[in-house]
């Protein structure tokens, strides 16, 4: 029989991915997402603007204007929502008023968060 020409590639690792061993002795390894809170939050943002704007992920870059995006201040109310359902925090309206990008954005949910601790 000939060889196969439709030979599937090796599998590849997501890239917050990360391997840690389960068990030294028997030689298991584990996988293990490992994901930063300033990347969970800017996956947020980003899920909310392809979800309610219909953006595409590679359209935004992290001085990308949420003008530029075409959010509006519902909008940026809704995100603030999000993040104080799921984070526990609250941003209030004086430091949303200062963001005007998604890394101002980002930045100022982690200093919440990290203000919260």
């Amino acid at each position: 029989m000939p060889p196969s020409t439709n030979v599937p590639e090796a599998p590849t690792a997501h890239p917050l991915s990360t391997r840690y061993p389960a068990d030294e002795r028997s030689g298991e390894r584990k996988t293990t997402n490992v994901m930063s809170i300033t990347d969970e939050i800017e996956l947020d943002i980003v899920k909310y603007l392809g979800a309610h704007y219909g953006v595409e992920p590679d359209e935004i870059t992290d001085e990308s204007t949420l003008e530029d995006l075409g959010l509006d201040s519902l909008g940026v109310l809704a995100i603030a929502d999000i993040v104080e359902n799921k984070y526990g925090v609250s941003l209030d309206d004086e430091r949303i008023a200062g963001v005007r990008t998604l890394s101002d954005f980002r930045d100022l949910v982690v200093l919440k968060i990290a203000e919260a601790a």
